[in-house]
């Protein structure tokens, strides 16, 4: 969100259900939206952001504005109907869209192998006719070119991009899980291979910044995030005249 551009105390205000949030307090942290920046929506539905990406990539490409739409979901969502049917009419159709599939290993408590049939989200792509990447989800580097091969692509009217952006979530799925269900080793061995640890190393041994730089940087956040709390805190809640709008067309008394 942040990297899209949305505004970091419009994010805490709707985190905190504030009236001076991206959605007035409404959608909170499962229903995000700033379409002035390309964030359409942001669904707690497992999945549904596929089929609505499809949409908003049909409007594009009738347009022809040369927008590409991004749906993010997990590995275990590739498991529901929506994907496959998405997947399918996206080909058809060579919609500008781009599936990626953040594979953390995990579905809710449940591990990859326990859920899902195939060896790799990847292989999917074969069927439905459409190119597959999988990738190091935790290397800038590799993502970025992923990305890019599969927007050019879009753009040119290739049609649509599976990506499998390999991870690994450091925490339970939701609060108090303490993920007895994780394999201690591996998630050692993830942890100690950070992606924001490995990367700053990177930064720093390729000589783009200086630690003192990251420094600087990091302060900078940490006194943004403060700010944009403060703002979410000091901020109203909703009316509850709000209740009745931004529910029809027009707006019903």
């Amino acid at each position: 969100m942040l990297a899209k551009g949305l505004p970091l105390r419009d994010l805490w205000a709707e985190l905190g259900g504030r009236v001076t949030g991206t959605c007035k307090g409404k959608g909170g942290p499962m229903h995000l939206t700033y379409p002035s920046k390309g964030i359409m929506v942001t669904t707690g539905v497992v999945g549904s952001s596929m089929p609505i990406a499809n949409g908003l990539a049909w409007a594009s490409a009738l347009e022809k504005d040369g927008l590409v739409t991004v749906a993010s979901f997990g590995d275990g969502a590739s498991n529901i109907g929506a994907f496959h049917e998405a997947l399918n009419l996206a080909s058809v159709w060579k919609l500008p869209v781009i599936f990626l599939c953040q594979n953390n290993q995990y579905a809710e408590h449940t591990t990859y192998e326990k859920a899902t049939s195939a060896k790799q989200i990847v292989d999917r792509a074969i069927g439905y006719s459409m190119p597959g990447i999988r990738v190091d989800g935790n290397d800038v580097f590799a993502m970025y070119a992923a990305a890019q091969e599969a927007v050019a692509r879009a753009r040119a009217g290739g049609g649509p991009t599976l990506i499998e952006a390999m991870t690994f979530r450091f925490n339970g799925h939701i609060l108090g899980d303490m993920d007895g269900y994780m394999d201690k080793a591996r998630k050692a061995e993830a942890m100690a291979n950070d992606p924001v640890s490995r990367f700053r190393r990177q930064l720093i041994d390729s000589g783009v910044a200086t630690e003192a730089d990251l420094a600087a940087i990091e302060a900078k956040i940490e006194s943004d995030l403060d700010d944009a709390v403060e703002f979410a805190i000091d901020s109203s809640f909703p009316d509850l005249a709000e209740m009745k709008r931004d529910v029809y067309a027009e707006e019903i008394a």
